[in-house]
């Protein structure tokens, strides 16, 4: 994958955490946004379409976005998605396994 193979978000964005590298560099989501002339929402798709295509983009809750430069960094910046995808993974796995009419005998 090269920066100009992706679209023009994906390459302000890659632009932008270059300046980044490092959790004490990290920019705040919303200060990104701003810069890049988009709200928070939508940046946040496109970081993490950016990190499923192996761009290691760490982001820690307020503080913001940054580059990784070393495993512990790394460990930092996913630990809230591998949170997230397991209470994810444990709604689903409770939605599937529910009885359809779980409603109907939690009520009587």
């Amino acid at each position: 994958m090269k920066l100009k193979d992706l679209q023009t978000i994906d390459q302000n964005i890659i632009k932008t955490l270059a300046d980044h590298k490092g959790a004490d560099k990290a920019i705040h989501g919303k200060i990104l946004a701003q810069f890049l002339n988009v709200d928070l929402r939508t940046l946040q798709s496109p970081i993490e379409l950016l990190q499923g295509k192996g761009c290691a983009i760490g982001s820690i809750d307020n503080v913001g976005y940054f580059v990784p430069t070393n495993e512990e960094e790394r460990t930092k910046g996913i630990t809230k998605k591998e949170n997230m995808a397991y209470s994810t993974l444990k709604a689903v796995m409770g939605v599937r396994s529910a009885s359809l009419d779980w409603l109907d005998k939690m009520i009587d």
